[in-house]
């Protein structure tokens, strides 16, 4: 079916457009380089390197960055496609193409990696998918999930045009208590922004932001660029808008071996 060229575009996330957007948010954010910082720190305070599992990996860019820190990694991703990337660019890592509900790591992580991959899951299997990530860890290992946080523009854009909203805090706090004899729950917030000199970029940018989830019922161009120029814009003639990543961090108590 042609897409209707009044509605904005819905990217697959193997394909050219979502790659070109993708790269036009990454030259327009410091998202990547605050979240590296969290990440190293988190990394570099582990007791035991030895074991990296990256729950939903991708094309396997960021799992290629931080398995230079470990001994071996475990790369989850059931995409086919991203699958074949994720190979590509981490040959030496072990890659299991079933979701993480199915998924049985051949080692315990001594950090275990879940890097944007909630908002693909069912939101009634978030409490069962937290548990299983965290039945991974080795002890003293961590657990580190990542999520745009509820209250960031981005987010407040997606519930406007589509009435969702992802916000882990309830279900990692459930878990908290619930497990409180085994793991330490920390949730922290790292902070970045979006900024363009210009509307088309950050129009651009608004339309990949859209698409972290299926749209079965696309808004329209017009209406995304309307939003855009009536939040976004700033006095000085750029456009800004936050997308903070909220980090729930989860360390399973006990000394590493």
């Amino acid at each position: 079916m042609t897409p209707d060229p009044r509605l904005i575009d819905v990217f697959d996330s193997a394909g050219e457009p979502y790659r070109k957007a993708f790269s036009t948010f990454l030259a327009h954010t410091d998202q990547k380089a605050n979240a590296m910082v969290w990440l190293e720190r988190e990394i570099e305070a582990l007791p035991r390197r030895g074991t990296f599992i990256d729950a939903g990996a991708g094309n396997g860019k960021l799992t290629q960055i931080l398995q230079e820190r470990f001994t071996k990694t475990i790369a989850i991703e059931p995409n086919s496609s991203l699958r074949a990337d994720l190979i590509a660019a981490c040959p030496d890592a072990t890659a299991l193409g079933e979701i993480i509900s199915r998924a049985e790591p051949p080692a315990p992580g001594d950090f275990v990696l879940c890097s944007h991959v909630f908002y693909y899951i069912d939101r009634t299997e978030w409490a069962a998918t937290l548990r299983r990530l965290a039945s991974w860890v080795a002890p003293g290992g961590v657990l580190a999930i990542a999520l745009q946080h509820h209250g960031t523009d981005c987010m407040r854009m997606l519930h406007h045009f589509t009435g969702l909203r992802f916000d882990l805090s309830s279900v990692a706090e459930s878990f908290a208590g619930e497990f409180a004899d085994e793991f330490d729950v920390r949730h922290d917030l790292v902070e970045a922004h979006i900024t363009t000199d210009s509307l088309e970029p950050a129009y651009e940018i608004a339309v990949f932001m859209l698409n972290l989830i299926p749209l079965p019922s696309p808004p329209a161009r017009d209406d995304v660029r309307e939003y855009v120029a009536r939040h976004f814009a700033q006095p000085d003639g750029q456009y800004r808008f936050s997308c903070h990543q909220q980090f729930v961090r989860v360390q399973r108590r006990g000394t590493a071996h």
